[in-house]
């Protein structure tokens, strides 16, 4: 726009700036030169248009400012709208401040949106904060049911964005600030071009920030830890010679360490060897000594004592030597000759035998050294696990008492508020088969996985999701708050949604062995009602159905005319339908089963007995306080709802066909009232069909409702899991308001 003004200044002629609103609600970007003025149509072809002369009466101009050939001053232009397409980034880079006459703007009181920036290399610039239609990127806040801006450090990770943000990071390397990149795009309208634009004729969108805006920093804390890293650097520099130095005389060290330990272990060695070389010797001496013959022994000199000789005595006479022996012959070896060479052979052996023994059991004493060492540790390793396990597990058990606690509180907070909006309640059960395999994923209580036909999965949130594996006792006892504050004068509803054989009437009425919803809470009721001797209680039961968007009796025989809804006062009233008041378990049992006889049912491919029709057990309960004469009336609708399936996958024909169609008309009748209740529209579609009529009063505004949704964990269900799980996210963001009591003094 502005470059194509400036196309114009060239010509010599002076430009004015205008917005024209449109009575249909549309605004466009005029402009006027020479008397004649040109629209801006950004709705259709995006190129300027001659002002179409039947809008003068369809709406009004607001003048903006004016562009003048030659820089002026104290001209007084009326700045009273501002244009609603945004200028292209490459047309503002040719326009100068000056040539824009903002003065008006700036001077006066009334306009504020008009200032200056000082920058710190541009000097001062003009600023003015104009009007546009922006782009808002907000995420939906569950707790509060509204939509929340993104913070940027949040919508930094999201899909949309991040793709946006690493285009800019390639185009623009030096622009390093994902948080600046962000808040640019914002600026840009999520434009890419226009935001590359923009950086580009800024060049500097670092220059004026600082690391104030991060968060727990500050340029004085930057500074001391500059002066503080260069200080250290400095001492790293100065003590680095000793460290090289260090370094080297380790080295050193090591190897003389190396050649020690080398030196060592050849030393033991050599004295191993020197070990059994001595045995040996020793050995050999003994065996020496053992093998000699006993004339061989050297024998002891016995002293001799010298006697005199008398006369008497005579010489001897001398006497011829005895002749000597004859050798006797070496007796012959007995047994095998061993020669020299295997005796030396086997000497070895016994020699390197004897050495390995000795360095075996050198390891062996230094390995149990080592092994005791390594004991004693270990076990004062176990010792210290041991203190530290209990302590830790007592912290364990701790912290899990506090967060279950948390938990209880965090869900007793959300209930209260819950309550105070008055938003539908939604629990999602999944049914047990053990024919197929399971589908769905479970990551906590309160979320649910599905896989998605068309690829990738799905997640949904709920107030609490029920597993295959989870009982009658659990879902009842989730509900069991809403359900018996009827009791205290409130209309409380219970719908059960889903396909066929989803367990929507397994949920709701239960074999007679393990009862469902239904029979529990009439019970519950009957038991508070007796518990409460102060205030004398009335229970009535009805159950009709819905059948062909005619309303039948149950509790009647077949073939009974249908019966008509009636509105007296605020009070919705099914005339002709029974009520039996109940007073023991017995009589809740005979009411159901009584019921269960008169429902329609048919076999289709999805159920060999599907239900038809939708059944309502409506419970209406009348107290009255024998202290302060107070009576309170309250109800308690339970309805489960027929099949949610698609006609074609039923199967359905002739009869079953209509009642199929009839099923779906008043589901769609459903779905219409829950989306006009969570929009707040003005008329609410109550009496599209007989079942949306006659829960008026339990969707109207004063009441407590509560959904379960139910699916089957069959891959081949999936579609109409995922349909069942979006209705009831839908349901989910409903507000009713908060509920009112009944009560009459």
């Amino acid at each position: 726009m502005l470059s194509m003004a400036m196309q114009m200044q060239e010509m010599g002629d002076d430009i004015v700036f205008e917005t024209f609103h449109h009575k249909n609600g549309r605004s466009y970007t005029c402009v006027v030169q020479n008397g004649q003025r040109f629209f801006l149509d950004s709705w259709q072809t995006q190129e300027w248009q001659p002002f179409p002369v039947e809008w003068y009466s369809q709406g009004r101009v607001e003048r903006e400012a004016t562009i003048h050939d030659a820089p002026a001053t104290g001209t007084n232009t009326e700045t009273n709208g501002f244009a609603d397409s945004e200028p292209s980034g490459s047309g503002m880079n040719n326009v100068e401040v000056d040539d824009i006459d903002l003065t008006a703007g700036m001077g006066s009181q009334s306009d504020d949106r008009a200032g200056s920036l000082t920058h710190p290399t541009r000097g001062k610039l003009l600023t003015y904060v104009f009007e546009e239609r922006r782009n808002i990127h907000c995420y939906f806040d569950d707790m509060s049911g509204s939509w929340i801006k993104l913070p940027v450090s949040w919508e930094q990770h999201h899909d949309f964005v991040k793709p946006l943000v690493e285009q800019i990071r390639e185009t623009c390397p030096a622009w390093k600030d994902k948080y600046d990149v962000i808040a640019a795009l914002r600026c840009s309208n999520y434009d890419l071009d226009d935001c590359i634009a923009t950086y580009f004729t800024i060049g500097d969108t670092g220059n004026m920030d600082t690391p104030d805006r991060v968060v727990g920093m500050n340029t004085d804390q930057l500074k001391k830890k500059d002066d503080k890293i260069k200080k250290l650097e400095a001492k790293i520099e100065k003590i680095k010679p000793d460290y090289v130095e260090a370094c080297r005389l380790n080295k050193v060290l090591q190897t003389e360490n190396e050649t020690f330990k080398d030196e060592l272990q050849k030393l033991r060695e050599k004295v191993s060897e020197l070990e059994v070389e001595a045995k040996t010797a020793n050995l050999r001496v003994n065996a020496m000594q053992q093998d000699r013959p006993k004339t061989a022994r050297p024998m002891t000199a016995r002293p001799v004592t010298a006697r005199p000789v008398t006369a008497k005595q005579k010489t001897p006479e001398a006497k011829t030597p005895a002749p000597e022996p004859e050798p006797e012959p070496e007796p012959e070896p007995v047994g095998p000759v061993i020669d020299e060479e295997t005796l030396k052979a086997v000497d070895v052996g016994a020699k390197e035998l004897d050495k390995m023994n000795k360095n075996l059991k050198s390891l062996v004493k230094r390995g149990f050294d080592d092994l005791t060492v390594l004991v004693k540790q270990a076990r004062e390793g176990v010792s210290r696990l041991g203190k530290m396990d209990s302590s830790t597990s007592a912290e364990l058990d701790e912290l899990r008492v506090l967060y279950r606690k948390e938990c209880m509180q965090r869900k007793i907070l959300y209930n209260k508020i819950q309550e105070l909006r008055g938003n539908i309640r939604v629990f999602c059960r999944c049914r047990r088969d053990d024919r197929v395999q399971c589908a769905i994923n479970f990551p906590s209580d309160h979320e649910i996985l599905c896989p998605n036909p068309q690829g990738g999965t799905k997640k949904y949130k709920f107030d609490r999701v029920f597993s295959p594996q989870s009982t009658q006792d659990e879902v009842f006892n989730e509900v069991l708050p809403i359900i018996t504050s009827c009791v205290d004068g409130y209309n409380v509803c219970l719908m059960a949604y889903g396909q066929t054989g989803s367990g929507k009437t397994f949920t709701m009425m239960g074999p007679k062995e393990n009862p469902g919803v239904n029979i529990r809470a009439v019970s519950e009721l009957l038991k508070i009602c007796a518990e409460r001797d102060k205030v004398q209680y009335a229970i009535k039961v009805s159950l009709l159905e819905v059948y062909n968007e005619n309303l039948q009796d149950l509790l009647t025989a077949k073939g009974s005319p249908s019966l008509d809804i009636k509105m007296n006062g605020k009070k919705l009233v099914v005339q002709g339908l029974t009520e039996v008041q109940v007073k023991t378990v017995e009589d809740i049992k005979q009411v159901m089963d009584k019921g269960d006889e008169n429902r329609s049912v048919a076999a289709t491919k999805m159920n060999s007995s599907s239900s038809r029709s939708h059944l309502l057990l409506m419970i209406q309960v009348e107290g009255v306080d024998k202290v302060s004469n107070a009576t309170s009336y309250g109800s308690l609708t339970l309805v489960d709802l027929a099949g949610s399936e698609r006609i074609a996958k039923t199967g359905a024909t002739g009869q079953t066909l209509v009642e199929a169609a009839a099923i779906n008309k008043s589901l769609t009748s459903l779905g219409q009232v829950f989306s006009s209740l969570r929009s707040n529209a003005l008329h609410i579609p109550y009496r599209n069909s007989k079942l949306t009529h006659l829960l008026q009063s339990s969707l109207g505004g004063d009441a407590k409702a509560a959904l379960f949704v139910n699916c089957s964990p069959d891959i081949e269900n999936m579609s109409e899991t995922i349909s069942t799980l979006t209705f009831g996210s839908n349901a989910k963001q409903v507000a009713l308001g908060k509920a009112s009591q009944n009560v009459k003094k």
